[in-house]
């Protein structure tokens, strides 16, 4: 630390905190960094570079430059600050010679030889996520404790959705790109490849379970008739762990009829809710197989990407690369260079820096941006030597459970939002209790008939909105007969593109590129596919979004929340699921079958005319719209019998206590210290709510 600060500053350098951790983003950090003498006059006169430092709690000085970059260095040592983002734009800086090139130099290949720590704690319990879910469950029990019936089911799905929300992790790669030892080392333990767990052959789910078990799930006969197999039906069945090899074995004939493999294991990064799913090799022979792998791939928040360091680049991993990167999963891609302890320093930043640019120019070749690789990470790894497995371990634990992680964010905000509103009912019912004891019969009565005229208007107001949910339900028609045609236009542009391609290939003599085809196909149809989703989505939630306001203003705010269904996220996880695995080699197929061009195309036309006409997308949509409809209507008659219940529960409570007699003063005045105890309780509980 010492000698960097005094190399880029020289005579200038000050004594700074050196295990001192900076918070600044990748950006903000890749500027400070940049900060050397020669440019420190210039760019101390900036306003943005005084904003970054004063939203620090910094004032812009010398010294303060330099805490802040050796609390930037801990801070990329210990995965805190993404050290390819701050590469990346200590690069932009040099372009616009903010640095120069010496600066730049000096600081990148500090950063790129920078060891980063193993000793840092990579244990969720450390993230903000863990935290405050820790706090909303003692919150959630103490609510519980209230024992108030109307709110119990509440609490609970309140708490089984927060508690019970998963974080996904799909393992790819081809043979021997050192899946089973990277995943050992990564949880910990020889699970994989030990001789009692499944070969990698079948698809391993491993979760958490703190009693351990293993469920072999079999194909069904219709899927086991297409693999050529004989058609059997089997259950699926729990067995124990150290018989799960024998019906996973190659050497078994039953391990043919093995669709996919769960496996509860107790283990610290799985209990933290990371399931990791172990998949077959890229280059699996059975078809079938790589269609589960890409459906739980669609599945998952992060695909972990795996390849040898010294076979790198290969043609099955690029095509894989630009695939994942085109459908979306740019922010979820992570790609791990295994092996690396049999290169050396130099020959690691050369297979690299070759992967990267690799993956670069097959995204140009196939016709997408570049830039769709920006957020892709990178790690060098090694099993045997535990090189990067800290590193991607810490990673993971700050993508899953950080404070930029959307998904833990949206968890937890959807647990305060039910934990306050269920913290105000208690308290509405408490302070309703405490009129009934303190006030005159009159008052009690008036509060009363005042919940009965509630209940008057609940009833009233159900009548109405059942009758307008079932009048949305009527007018819903998400059946679009221009869409098979719009689709079928889109696949003749798309074998045009094939076409294409094959006349270009037997022009030059050279072998066609089977995989970028593959490439052309997938991401022509899913461009088209998204927009159509896109248009169906919007379209049903607006009409549910304008039932949902009728809905608000007929409730008033006083019973607005209601706990009802995410209706774009239901539609998004029930979409259909579109793979391309049988067109693509429906598509080979014709190909090489027929020298004649024409014929080529005639044959390609009826295959994706066939292809549309199988996914019968408009009868799915307009099912999908019928279903996600019936749910909502389903949640708001639910939840309006649940406030029904509630008030006539508040109203026979009120009247009891309104009536309630009672032999000594104290008891009547303890009883009311005892509300106001309460009453104090579920405002601290608020409070503690909203500090998460």
């Amino acid at each position: 630390m010492v000698k960097i600060l005094e190399q880029i500053w020289g005579i200038k350098a000050l004594y700074v905190d050196e295990n001192h951790i900076s918070q600044f983003s990748s950006d903000e950090a890749a500027i400070i960094l940049s900060i050397t003498p020669r440019n420190y006059d210039r760019l101390i006169k900036l306003q943005s570079l005084k904003n970054i430092f004063s939203k620090a709690n910094l004032n812009l000085n010398e010294y303060s430059v330099q805490l802040s970059q050796i609390g930037i260095i801990n801070a990329i040592k210990s995965i805190k600050i993404d050290n390819q983002k701050v590469l990346n734009g200590l690069n932009e800086l040099a372009k616009n010679e903010i640095i120069d090139f010496n600066g730049y130099n000096l600081i990148s290949d500090f950063i790129n030889n920078l060891e980063l720590n193993p000793t840092i704690q990579n244990s969720a319990e450390t993230q903000p996520f863990h935290k405050n879910l820790h706090t909303l469950n003692e919150i959630h029990q103490i609510l519980s404790e209230f024992k108030l019936n109307e709110v119990s089911k509440r609490l609970s799905n309140a708490y089984e959705s927060a508690n019970n929300s998963k974080f996904k992790i799909a393992v790819t790669g081809v043979i021997n790109a050192g899946k089973s030892s990277t995943l050992n080392a990564l949880m910990n333990k020889k699970i994989l490849g030990a001789s009692n767990i499944p070969e990698t052959a079948n698809l391993s789910i491993l979760t958490y379970s703190q009693d351990e078990y293993a469920k072999v799930c079999f194909w069904s006969p219709n899927e086991l008739e297409s693999m050529g197999l004989e058609p059997k039906k089997l259950e699926d069945k729990i067995v124990p762990i150290d018989e799960l090899k024998s019906y996973t074995t190659a050497a078994n004939e039953i391990s043919k009829m093995v669709k996919e493999v769960i496996l509860g294991i107790k283990l610290d990064i799985l209990k933290d809710g990371i399931d990791i799913v172990d998949t077959p090799g890229l280059d699996d022979a059975v078809v079938l197989r790589e269609i589960l792998t890409a459906n739980y791939m669609s599945q998952s928040d992060f695909t972990l990407h795996l390849m040898n360091a010294s076979q790198s680049a290969t043609k099955k991993d690029m095509t894989f690369i630009v695939n994942t990167l085109k459908n979306g999963k740019s922010g979820g891609l992570i790609i791990g260079l295994t092996h690396v302890d049999k290169l050396s320093q130099n020959d690691i930043k050369e297979v690299l820096n070759y992967t990267k640019n690799s993956i670069k120019t097959e995204l140009a070749e196939c016709g997408f941006d570049e830039s769709l690789a920006d957020d892709t990470k990178f790690f060098t790894i090694s099993a045997i030597k535990n090189i990067g497995i800290d590193e991607l371990k810490n990673y993971l634990y700050e993508s899953f459970f950080g404070p930029n992680s959307k998904k833990a964010t949206l968890i937890i905000d959807n647990y305060k939002k039910e934990l306050i509103h269920i913290t105000k009912l208690i308290d509405d019912d408490l302070k309703a209790q405490k009129t009934a004891l303190t006030s005159d019969a009159s008052t009690a009565k008036e509060l009363a008939n005042s919940l009965q005229n509630e209940i008057d208007e609940i009833n009233a107001l159900t009548n109405s909105i059942n009758s307008e949910l079932e009048n949305l339900l009527k007018r819903l028609n998400y059946d679009n007969e221009n869409s098979n045609a719009t689709l079928k236009a889109i696949s003749a542009k798309i074998k045009d593109r094939v076409i294409s391609d094959v006349k270009y290939a037997s022009n030059k003599k050279i072998k066609l590129d089977t995989a970028r085809l593959g490439v052309i196909i997938e991401s022509g149809f899913n461009d088209s596919f998204i927009d159509f989703f896109r248009d169906f989505k919007q379209q049903i939630s607006k009409d549910i979004d304008s039932a949902s306001k009728i809905l608000e203003l007929k409730l008033g705010t006083k019973n607005a929340n209601l706990n009802l269904p995410d209706i774009r996220s239901y539609i998004d996880e029930h979409l259909p699921k579109i793979n391309y695995e049988i067109l693509n080699q429906d598509v080979i197929k014709a190909i090489k079958s027929d020298k004649n061009i024409e014929n080529v195309g005639a044959n390609l036309t009826i295959i994706f005319d066939n292809f549309i006409a199988d996914l019968n997308l408009p009868n799915k949509l307009s099912t999908l719209a019928t279903t996600c409809t019936k749910e909502y209507i389903s949640s708001i008659k639910s939840e309006l019998d649940s406030i029904k219940e509630h008030l006539k529960t508040k109203e026979e409570q009120i009247n009891l206590l309104a009536k309630s007699t009672f032999d000594n003063i104290k008891d009547k005045e303890q009883l009311i210290a005892d509300i106001d105890s309460k009453i104090a309780q579920c405002q601290e509980i608020k409070n503690r709510i909203e500090l998460c």
